[in-house]
């Protein structure tokens, strides 16, 4: 009797053990999910308020990129019948900057008349304007290849600017128009200004200056057009 008594008692401890276990096991596993959430939340918390400042999408910086930079200066050849400039401009690399021309993206233009010139008639001492991509080599002198040469220039003549559009906002009371440029810079084109196409018959107007299209704009001192040659697109 003693012993069924002894062995009653162990079994009902083993069962109270039991039990416990369980309900230990049954808190840590509804415990564990409620602790990791809120630590979970803590964390995105803390990242979210670690975002600031303005996020620039990858479109309005690979569009930043691809603005040329304008240099000029006198030109010289060297050996092997390259040319290099004599960058003055304070943009850029200053002294010399080898330019690399290539017949298939180079255009090579009359500063006054907007025609092609044939690369061999620029001369030593001749002083152009250049319109040079951003990336240059780390050579000396640094070499870069040139987007466009304007050359033929008089003395005095205002430079035409090489631009990319960006808007054109037309006042429908005076007929005029303010173009903005992709870098910032505005011109204002009243309604007799001239606009031609590039080394075409084609007939191009205003509404053919859209956004991401480049042309050449003759202005005055006070960025009003009085030419502008459209490219193609």
């Amino acid at each position: 009797m003693r012993k069924y008594q002894l062995f009653a008692i162990s079994a009902c401890a083993a069962v109270a053990l039991g039990i416990g276990g369980c309900a230990a096991k049954t808190e840590a596993v509804t415990t564990t999910p409620a602790e990791t959430v809120e630590t979970t939340a803590e964390t995105t918390a803390d990242v979210i308020e670690t975002v600031d400042g303005t996020i620039e999408s990858m479109e309005e910086t690979q569009a930043e990129a691809l603005q040329s930079i304008r240099i000029y200066g006198t030109v010289t050849r060297d050996e092997s019948g390259r040319l290099t400039i004599d960058n003055q401009s304070g943009q850029s690399y200053s002294g010399e900057i080898v330019l690399n021309v290539s017949d298939e993206e180079t255009l090579v233009l009359d500063a006054v008349e907007g025609l092609p010139v044939n690369i061999e008639d620029i001369k030593d001492g001749d002083t152009v304007y250049v319109y040079i991509s951003q990336a240059m080599t780390m050579s000396l002198p640094p070499q870069t290849s040139a987007e466009m040469i304007l050359c033929n220039i008089p003395a005095d003549f205002k430079v035409p600017d090489y631009v990319t559009v960006d808007s054109v906002v037309t006042d429908a009371a005076s007929s005029k128009a303010e173009l903005t440029t992709a870098d910032g810079a505005t011109f204002e084109i009243p309604s007799d200004c001239t606009i031609l196409p590039y080394l075409t018959k084609n007939i191009v107007t205003m509404d053919d200056l859209s956004q991401g299209r480049t042309c050449l704009i003759w202005s005055d001192d006070q960025g009003v057009a009085q030419k502008i040659v459209v490219f193609a697109e």
